[in-house]
């Protein structure tokens, strides 16, 4: 596990050139830049918000609806961005990988390291919207390092094990995109864990908890939105959000790169198909 982060830090200038290439690509021609990073997910949650809250009138007591719904579609996206685009990142640097001898996992790392790029105005744009609409952010919001290490850490971790995977099943994709639409409806994206709780048995509310991205998302907007650890803690408590994301990192991550060394020789052999 230590030996993929040393490898990391000590090709920290790859890794850097990697990200400002990507970054370079992404936004070299687009007329607003890096400026649609933040604009893409606000039009989505705006599109969001007039379907939810104007059209089915869908009320969330935690938080102005607006504000929550960014929430969810800035954090969710990163992720559902991360690891498409580096699912097939070895594959599409076929050329550079070949002429280099540095470590494969380095060009999905760069991919999530170049959204987290793209994240941070997005996230800036959340917590200043917060504070101004709520009067002020919550305590709980020196716990932020540890979420957002949670995060990247489980996005980086998923983002190698499915760019080792597409190497060989190129389906990976398709089954990636299905799974992800899945995810993203039982994460409380554009609903409240309130409702979760009201209609189906413990044992259901138990097993939905256990999706790390309910206690990520909710815990960001414990740190971000004034009054909503207060209206949530009925139903669980802070540390209980975060345990399964605990668990699923400290099991995701390894098992990235336990996967990237076990398939390593034969990555070159495959990626030419």
């Amino acid at each position: 596990m230590f030996e993929p982060v040393k490898e990391i830090y000590s090709r920290r200038s790859l890794v850097k050139a990697l990200v400002v290439r990507n970054l370079k690509v992404r936004y070299s021609r687009p007329l607003l830049g890096i400026v649609w990073a933040f604009l893409t997910p606000f039009l989505a949650a705006c599109i969001y918000y007039v379907v939810f809250s104007v059209i089915l009138k869908v009320k969330i007591a935690e938080a102005p609806f607006f504000i929550y719904l960014m929430s969810a579609v800035f954090t969710w996206g990163f992720f559902q961005s991360s690891v498409t685009c580096a699912a097939t990142s070895l594959v599409d640097n076929k050329n550079l990988i070949k002429e280099s001898s540095f470590p494969h996992y380095l060009v999905p790392v760069a991919i999530v390291l170049e959204n987290v790029v793209n994240f941070l105005p997005a996230l800036l744009v959340l917590i200043a919207a917060s504070f101004f609409s709520l009067k002020g952010l919550p305590r709980l919001i020196v716990f932020f390092p540890v979420v957002f290490a949670l995060h990247i850490a489980i996005t980086i971790g998923l983002s190698v094990i499915c760019s080792v995977l597409y190497v060989r099943w190129r389906d990976l994709k398709y089954v990636l995109d299905a799974a992800l639409l899945l995810a993203a409806n039982l994460t409380p994206v554009f609903y409240s864990i309130h409702f979760v709780k009201g209609s189906f048995t413990d044992i259901f509310y138990k097993l939905y908890l256990c999706n790390p991205f309910v206690g990520i998302l909710n815990f960001y907007r414990c740190m971000f939105f004034k009054g909503f650890y207060a209206d949530m803690r009925t139903d669980i408590t802070a540390g209980y959000l975060l345990i399964p994301a605990f668990i699923f990192a400290a099991l995701i991550l390894p098992m990235g790169f336990y996967l990237y060394k076990k398939n390593k020789d034969t990555i070159n052999d495959h990626i030419s198909y």
